[in-house]
């Protein structure tokens, strides 16, 4: 009988040993093959970055490829986006294990018992790289004809070495977008045409409308077709002021260039709800006040704006996450390789979730971090920002980054004080206007004491007019 058991208990073992085994090569295989695919999406990236940075670099003009193009930067922003969160994962996952065991036996090869924890994940990441390598191959293999294409279009301007430089003062993930603008603003309107054409842009708050507005006013074609370019915001734009465009806003552009054949493009900032009688009454005298085949942009967080406009209104939204991921990465590393930093990538990540998609949230964090690639200060700086975000949500039942989109008060902690900065509310203004000298880093930072109701600088624009952006806050103690 004993014989028999011992017999029993061995080929149990043996079956175990053989399901176990098999198990560890199924495993292994599987991490060969996601690093394998993972290479390959990165090879596969670069040269499509290489085609897109390229191919934005020159002045291309046919709508199918403006397209086309658009289609392949969208699905390279998903690529660097799933790629970035499966290389951050894993290190995520391995530095949570290397926290209270030797480096050597927290995730390793030999370790299949944590191995099969994870090997569902490793299959649904599979997954994520093998959807996106095959929609990018699928559009790759139609690419040739376009690169061709793109090669025989003019440059538009020469891009600097670094990346960072570039991307922070172009208006990023709006090329579709700025191109209808231009075209409608280039558009010659018959003789007999009275009346000026009026193309209106709407959109939340930090969602980007005056900057995109900005960029197509620094295009070199808008220059050389209008003689006059001119902008009104806050006060400018109140209903008093509202009878005529003569003699108001601020002039980016002005040239004799055109002689007679004047033509004005006036943008008008709305800042708050807009009479409609008012409008109408201003609208009336413009064709007189500005000459033919001038234009108007109106630009506003309101939809009421939308039946004011000649043509199709530009519903500006915030970008999706994979192209704010690789705006914000380019930004907060400049031209230092995120690879070589896992710990700063992950960080970085989970601070582009939290922003909302706030185009001045990113500049402002990013340069921060930039310029301080050292962990305790990222660790300290993420620490802040969580404590940002959970005494907003708190305090207020929602995200800061969406409360200032609509304008709402958030709460920052002032560092070391035991204060607490309220923001009340932003306005924008251009440098001849008055600015405050107080930074908001200076304020939370605690090297600058203020007490009651003030104003504090968030942000200055890059490109003309220069916009600063200015919060108005208020000092509360700790509750």
């Amino acid at each position: 009988m004993e014989a028999f058991l011992n017999a029993i208990t061995g080929d149990i073992a043996n079956r175990f040993v053989v399901f176990f085994l098999d198990k560890c090569s199924k495993i292994t295989g599987q991490t060969t093959e996601s690093k394998r695919l993972q290479h390959d999406l990165q090879r596969l990236l670069l040269r499509v970055r290489a085609i897109v940075e390229e191919a934005e670099g020159r002045h291309i003009t046919n709508k199918a490829m403006i397209y086309q193009l658009n289609i392949l930067r969208k699905e390279m922003y998903r690529g660097y986006f799933t790629m970035d969160s499966l290389r951050i994962r894993g290190y995520e996952e391995v530095n949570a294990k290397g926290h209270d065991v030797s480096r050597s036996f927290s995730l390793s090869k030999f370790n299949v018992a944590k191995r099969l924890l994870l090997s569902t994940e490793d299959t649904h990441r599979e997954k994520d790289m093998l959807q996106v390598l095959g929609s990018l191959n699928n559009i790759m293999v139609h690419m040739n004809e376009s690169i061709a294409f793109f090669n025989n279009y003019p440059p538009l301007y020469r891009q600097p070495y670094s990346m960072h430089l570039y991307i922070g003062k172009c208006m990023f993930g709006r090329q579709m977008e700025m191109d209808r603008v231009i075209d409608f603003l280039l558009q010659i309107e018959h003789p007999s045409n009275k009346n000026v054409g009026v193309l209106p842009i709407v959109g939340p708050t930090y969602v980007g409308k005056s900057t995109l507005v900005a960029h197509v006013c620094n295009d070199v074609r808008v220059r050389n077709h209008f003689s006059q370019i001119v902008v009104l915001t806050g006060a400018e734009t109140s209903d008093e002021s509202l009878t005529t465009l003569k003699h108001k806003g601020v002039i980016m552009h002005k040239s004799n260039a055109l002689g007679k054949n004047d033509r004005v493009l006036t943008v008008i900032e709305f800042t708050k709800a807009v009479d409609e009688v008012a409008w109408n009454s201003l609208y009336s005298s413009a064709y007189d006040s500005l000459g033919r085949s001038s234009k108007i942009i109106i630009t506003s967080r309101s939809n009421e704006i939308i039946k004011f406009g000649t043509t199709q209104t530009l519903v500006l939204n915030f970008l999706p996450l994979e192209a704010y991921w690789y705006f914000f990465k380019i930004l907060t590393f400049g031209s230092v390789d995120s690879n070589d930093h896992p710990k700063f990538e992950s960080i970085a990540m989970e601070m582009a979730r939290g922003m909302n998609g706030s185009f001045i949230d990113a500049q402002f964090h990013s340069d921060f971090l930039r310029n301080n690639l050292d962990v305790e200060y990222w660790c300290m700086y993420f620490t802040t920002f969580k404590a940002y975000i959970q005494r907003n949500i708190s305090l207020f039942g929602e995200n800061p980054y969406a409360l200032s989109r609509r304008n709402k008060p958030t709460s920052f902690w002032i560092n070391s004080t035991g204060k607490f900065l309220l923001f009340c509310q932003y306005r924008s203004c251009f440098a001849e206007d008055n600015v405050p000298a107080i930074a908001f880093h200076d304020v939370v930072s605690g090297s600058v004491e203020c007490e009651g109701e003030f104003e504090v600088l968030a942000w200055k624009s890059h490109i003309l007019p220069y916009k600063y952006y200015v919060v108005r806050c208020m000092i509360e103690k700790s509750q």
